[in-house]
């Protein structure tokens, strides 16, 4: 996306929402990019979903960003504790914490443990993990569902034409392999879009 583009893009999110992010993203603390988020919130109203899943709560901001877009319930998996607890003073501040399920610990292990269906997922966690996720978000998501990862081409290292420092070599050959294993697999209609840091959408048969 070109930089004029860029700038077209606002977050369609609450303005209390929009401050909260811009106080985290000036202290230092990641937030999805505004076009990653519009590109979500999309995905989201089109689906209106009755269960959301997220790996990868931060601060909670995308959860709420997403429960403002539809009137379902988010299940959400945080492995940093400062984050889990931001998110969760955040999840009260916005008036949604009744709307969402809070999880904090090994995503691959608490994956494990969930007996339940969702019809839309939101992958956002440790990047290098996604190919490991796949199998279990398959089983978890229902039919008709869309998985919806983000930073899938990983600040532009993942094309296979281009060049990463090589203390990346783990995260881009594996974000590679995510993608490639799950624009082959027949049981889902995805594309990858060149979107903030890249976004995949995935919708399952």
């Amino acid at each position: 996306m070109g930089e004029y583009t860029k700038s077209l893009v606002k977050a369609d999110i609450s303005e209390e929402l929009k401050k909260k992010r811009e106080l985290y993203r000036a202290s230092g603390v990641p937030v999805i990019l505004d076009e990653s988020l519009n590109a979500l919130l999309v995905a989201v109203r089109m689906k209106n979903p009755a269960e959301i899943l997220e790996i990868g709560t931060a601060t909670g901001c995308s959860g709420v960003a997403m429960l403002s877009a539809c009137g379902g319930r988010l299940t959400t998996l945080e492995t940093d504790s400062d984050a889990y607890l931001s998110a969760r003073d955040n999840f009260a501040a916005f008036g949604v914490s009744q709307r969402v399920s809070q999880y904090y610990g090994d995503a691959g292990e608490i994956l494990a443990s969930l007996d339940k269906t969702f019809d839309f997922i939101f992958l956002d966690g440790p990047k290098a993990h996604y190919l490991e996720y796949f199998p279990r978000l398959k089983t978890m998501l229902a039919k008709g569902g869309v998985l919806f990862a983000d930073n899938v081409l990983f600040r532009g290292y993942v094309d296979p034409a281009g060049k990463f420092p090589r203390r990346f070599i783990t995260i881009v050959k594996r974000m590679r392999k995510f993608l490639q294993t799950v624009t082959d697999d027949t049981d889902f209609t995805s594309s990858v879009i060149e979107v903030g840091d890249g976004i995949l959408v995935a919708v399952k048969k």
